[in-house]
């Protein structure tokens, strides 16, 4: 490939010849038009060389930009970091949420783990009356959480 210099003396010379040859048939074309029509000939032509250089020139800034880089207001958000929460807070929720969902569950797995954890005797809460294969309710749940919490 030739250096940079010499292909722009290519393009330059390129350039010359095509509008040389432009004129040569944009002025006989001139010249044979109406009077009448002669403006509106000019106004043309004059837009389409607007046109050209309006298009030249959206190139450019369009191939700029892409070589920039991104600004970073355009870069979204970075993601909110999870906070990070203790496995053994959410085994305990586990534990606390399958209990109210499940008598057996909270009588083979979690009744134990609450006596153990109070002082005194703490009263199983009673069975609830309609759906007895449920355990007892998370209300009923967070009196007894509260009642080890306190000590009583």
């Amino acid at each position: 490939m030739p250096p940079r210099a010499e292909r722009a003396g290519r393009r330059l010379v390129v350039r010359a010849i095509v509008l040389a040859g432009v004129t040569l048939v944009a002025l006989p074309a001139y010249l044979a038009l109406d009077p009448a029509w002669r403006p509106a000939a000019v106004q043309l032509a004059c837009g389409a060389l607007v046109a050209i250089a309006a298009m030249r020139a959206r190139r450019r800034v369009r191939d700029a930009l892409d070589g920039a880089p991104p600004s970073s207001f355009d870069a979204s958000a970075p993601a909110a970091a999870e906070p990070e929460i203790d496995a053994r807070f959410l085994a305990l929720r586990d534990d606390l949420s399958a209990g109210a969902r499940s008598r057996r569950y909270f009588d083979v797995m979690l009744w134990p783990r609450l006596r153990q954890l109070s002082r005194d005797d703490l009263p199983r809460p009673p069975a609830r009356q309609y759906l007895r294969w449920r355990g007892p309710s998370l209300a009923q749940l967070a009196a007894l959480v509260a009642r080890i919490e306190s000590g009583r």
